[in-house]
């Protein structure tokens, strides 16, 4: 399942949980933040709370381009996330 990255998704604010403890193999950097952002087990967290959360842990300076949409960008983690089992959409 892949996550849609429109504006009509984005504007809904879904909500994602951890599927497991066991942490998954992860890039450095914004996958890292991203997966850090949806701890502890068991809470379920909204796009935005991830996006205040990640902006928090230095997220957008990461970024090569500032005109980069942040919740884009989170979602295309949370579906590498969701491809390796470690998270789920919470509906």
């Amino acid at each position: 399942m892949t996550l849609p990255k429109s504006k009509e998704y984005i504007a809904s604010n879904p909500k994602f949980a951890l599927k497991t403890k066991a942490w998954p193999k992860l890039q450095q950097g914004q996958m890292e933040i991203v997966f850090r952002s949806l701890q502890p087990f068991g809470s379920e967290h909204s796009l935005e709370d991830l996006v205040k959360e990640c902006v928090s842990r230095g997220y957008q300076s990461t970024f090569k381009d500032p005109n980069t949409d942040i919740r884009k960008s989170i979602l295309y983690h949370m579906n590498l996330l969701l491809e390796s089992g470690a998270v789920k959409e919470v509906r």
